[in-house]
C-alpha cells in the first residue's frame, strides 16, 4: 500500500509547475526568512533588478531602493515584524538595471508559529509606475496651473486647511497685477501669458519654496510663508519681488503700465480663532486691492487698513443677511409739477441701517453690490418694499401714488427679470401705472440690446421708463434713439450750470422741446433754491425734484404729509 507515502517525484514536478506559473505572471513573488534572506519566485519580474534571485540578503534590495524611501521601508518592515501585523501594503521606488527608478507596490504577509514567533514573510511586488504617472498627471491637472506649473487655488485651500489643522502660523501674501485686462486688450493673449510667466518666475526667484507659491486667478499669485514673520522682513522680501519685476518688465515693454502690488494677511496666533480658508484668502486679496486703489505697493491687514477692509468685507458679504434682517429701508423724495408745485410722484431711495455699522451710505454699498451681483436680490427687495408701500398708501388715502424704483443694468441682463418683476407687482395687486422704472447706465444700455429689450417689454406692458442722471457723463443723445424711455431726469450738474452758462440753458430748452415732440416728460433734479426753480421752469421742464421742495423722508412722514 502507498497510503501516507508522499511521492517525491510528483511533488518536485508540482513545484516546478508552480514556479513556471509564477514566472508567467506580471507580479513578483517573494519569501523572506527570519535571517533576512529573500528568495524571489518570478525571474521575469526580478531579473530587471540587480539582486540575487535565490537567497538574496535583504541589504541587496535596500541598496536599490530610492534613498528617500529607504527609511520608510525599514520602518514598515520593523513595524510589521515587531507588532506581528499580518498584512502590510506599501509603495516605494526601486532602481532597475538601466538606472531608472520604478514605482513598486509591495504586499507583505507575516506568518508566526503557535508561540507567536516569526516563521517567514511572503508577499508580492507589482510595478505601478504607469499608474503613478497617470495619477501624477491627473494631480497636475487638478491641482496645478497649466501655464506656470504652480499650485492652483484648489491646492492652496487644501494646504491652508492642513496648516490650520496643525496650528502652524503663517502669512498669506497676495500679489496682484494692475491693469491686466487693459494689457490683454492692447498686447493680446500671448503677451499676457509671457507677462504671467515673468511674474511667476520673479516670485519664485525670491521665494524659493515653489511648493508654497500659487496662481489663484489670472492676474493674482499667493505665497504662503510659514511662521510668525516680522513686518520688516516681509517688506524687504516683498520689495525684492516688486523691484525685480519692475526692472524686468521695463526691459521688455519700455514702459511702466504694469505694476505688482502685494497684500499681506497674517493668520492669528490664537488656535481658537481658526478662520475659514476662503475668508483668509479673501482678506489677503482685499488688502492687496485696497493698496492698489491707494497706489501703495505693499499693504498689511492691520490697524486702519484692517478696519477699512473689515468694513469692505462686511459690505461684500453682509447684504444677503441684512435683507433677511430687514436692515434696508426706503426713503421717498417727492417730484412736483413745475407749474403748480403739486406732488405728482415720489422717487424711492434705498438706505441701509446696519445693526453693527449704523447708517451706510448708498454710494458706499451700491457699487459693491453691483460688482458681486448682490444687486440682483437687493433690487428685488427694493421692489418688494416699494410695492408694499404703494399698497399701504392706497389703503390710507383711497387713491394711488406713483413710485419710481431704481433698476440696475445688471438686473436687466437677467433672463427672468421681467417675469420676476411682474410677479412681485402682481403679488401686491398693483398695476403698471403705479410704478416707474429708473435706469442710470445708459452708456451700457446703448451696447446691450438684451437689456433694452427688457425695458421695451416693460414699457409695452404700461410701465414708465425713466432715464436718471442725464448729463452726468453717462448719457448721450444716442439714448433718444436706442432706449424706450418715457421720462428724462436732468442731473443736478446741468441744473447748476444753467445759471452760469447760457449755452447750457439753451441746450436744456432744446432738450425739453425734443422730448416734448417724442412725448417724453422732463424732470429737473437737485433744485435747492428758488432761483433754480424759476430758471428750469422757464426752460419748460415738466417736473422738479430737490431740497427746495422736499427732502427725502420716511414713508410714514409722506403719509402724514398727504393726509394734511
Amino acid at each position: 500500500m502507498k497510503t501516507g507515502i508522499v511521492d517525491i517525484n510528483l511533488l518536485a514536478v508540482n513545484q516546478d509547475l508552480l514556479l513556471e506559473i509564477f514566472d508567467a505572471g506580471s507580479e513578483g513573488l517573494w519569501e523572506m526568512t527570519p535571517g533576512n534572506v529573500v528568495k524571489f519566485y518570478n525571474t521575469r519580474f526580478y531579473e530587471k533588478f540587480d539582486v540575487t534571485l535565490d537567497g538574496s540578503p535583504l541589504h541587496e534590495w535596500l541598496a536599490i531602493i530610492h534613498p528617500d524611501d529607504v527609511e520608510q521601508f525599514k520602518k514598515n518592515v520593523n513595524q510589521q515584524v515587531t507588532e506581528k501585523i499580518s498584512h502590510v501594503s506599501s509603495q516605494y521606488r526601486i532602481r532597475n538595471r538601466q538606472n531608472e527608478y520604478r514605482w513598486i507596490e509591495a504586499i507583505g504577509v507575516l506568518k508566526t508559529n503557535e508561540h507567536g514567533e516569526l516563521q517567514y514573510l511572503v508577499g508580492s511586488h507589482k510595478d505601478i509606475t504607469e499608474k503613478k504617472l497617470h495619477d501624477e498627471k491627473l494631480y497636475q491637472l487638478a491641482y496645478h496651473d497649466s501655464l506656470t506649473g504652480l499650485g492652483n487655488r484648489r491646492q492652496l485651500v487644501e494646504q491652508l486647511k492642513t496648516m490650520q489643522t496643525k496650528e502652524v502660523s503663517c502669512a498669506i501674501v497676495t500679489f496682484g497685477l494692475t491693469k491686466f485686462c487693459q494689457f490683454v486688450e492692447v498686447f493680446g493673449f500671448q503677451a499676457a501669458n509671457r507677462l504671467i510667466q515673468l511674474c511667476a518666475e520673479t516670485i519664485a526667484e525670491v521665494f524659493t519654496e515653489t511648493n508654497l507659491i500659487y496662481r489663484t486667478y489670472s492676474d493674482e499669485f499667493v505665497v504662503m510663508l510659514k511662521g510668525n514673520l516680522e513686518k520688516d522682513f516681509l517688506c524687504k522680501t516683498i520689495n525684492k519681488v516688486i523691484t525685480l519685476f519692475d526692472q524686468r518688465f521695463r526691459t521688455v515693454h519700455h514702459m511702466a503700465i504694469q505694476k505688482l502690488n502685494a497684500g499681506v494677511y497674517q493668520l492669528p496666533d490664537d488656535p481658537f480663532v481658526a478662520e475659514d480658508e476662503e475668508s483668509v484668502l479673501y482678506k489677503s486679496m482685499l488688502i492687496m486691492r485696497y493698496g492698489q486703489e491707494r497706489d501703495s505697493r505693499i499693504a498689511f491687514y492691520a490697524d486702519d487698513e484692517q478696519r477699512a477692509i473689515e468694513r469692505h468685507l462686511f459690505l461684500e458679504t453682509g447684504i444677503e443677511k441684512s435683507i433677511q434682517d430687514n436692515e434696508f429701508y426706503l426713503m421717498f423724495q417727492p417730484i412736483v409739477c413745475a407749474s403748480t408745485g403739486k406732488i405728482m410722484s415720489v422717487e424711492s431711495l434705498l438706505r441701509w441701517n446696519s445693526a453693527s455699522h449704523g447708517e451706510i451710505n448708498p454710494g458706499e454699498f451700491i457699487g459693491i453690490a453691483e460688482a458681486n451681483q448682490e444687486i440682483i436680490p437687493l433690487g428685488y427687495h427694493v421692489l418688494h418694499l416699494a410695492c408694499s408701500y404703494i399698497a399701504q398708501y392706497r389703503k390710507e388715502h383711497q387713491h394711488d401714488i406713483k413710485v419710481s424704483v431704481n433698476i440696475s443694468v445688471i438686473q436687466l441682463m437677467q433672463a427672468d427679470f421681467v417675469q420676476q418683476f411682474l410677479s412681485i407687482v402682481e403679488q401686491y395687486q398693483l398695476s403698471p401705472g403705479d410704478l416707474s422704472v429708473e435706469v442710470t447706465e445708459s452708456a451700457v444700455l446703448e451696447t446691450n440690446m438684451f437689456a433694452v429689450e427688457q425695458l421695451l417689454t416693460l414699457n409695452k406692458l404700461g410701465f414708465s421708463i425713466s432715464l436718471d442722471d442725464f448729463g452726468s457723463g453717462y448719457s448721450s443723445l444716442n439714448t433718444f434713439f436706442s432706449i424706450p424711455f418715457t421720462q428724462l431726469k436732468l442731473d443736478r450738474c446741468i441744473v447748476n450750470k444753467m445759471a452760469e452758462d447760457s449755452s447750457v440753458y439753451s441746450y436744456v430748452k432744446f432738450l425739453v422741446a425734443m422730448c416734448r415732440e417724442k412725448g417724453i416728460t422732463v424732470v429737473a433734479e437737485g433744485i435747492e433754491e428758488h432761483a433754480q426753480a424759476e430758471l428750469v421752469r422757464e426752460a419748460g421742464v415738466d417736473f422738479m425734484q430737490g431740497y427746495h421742495f422736499y427732502r427725502p423722508m420716511v414713508g410714514e412722514k409722506l403719509l402724514d404729509l398727504r393726509r394734511n
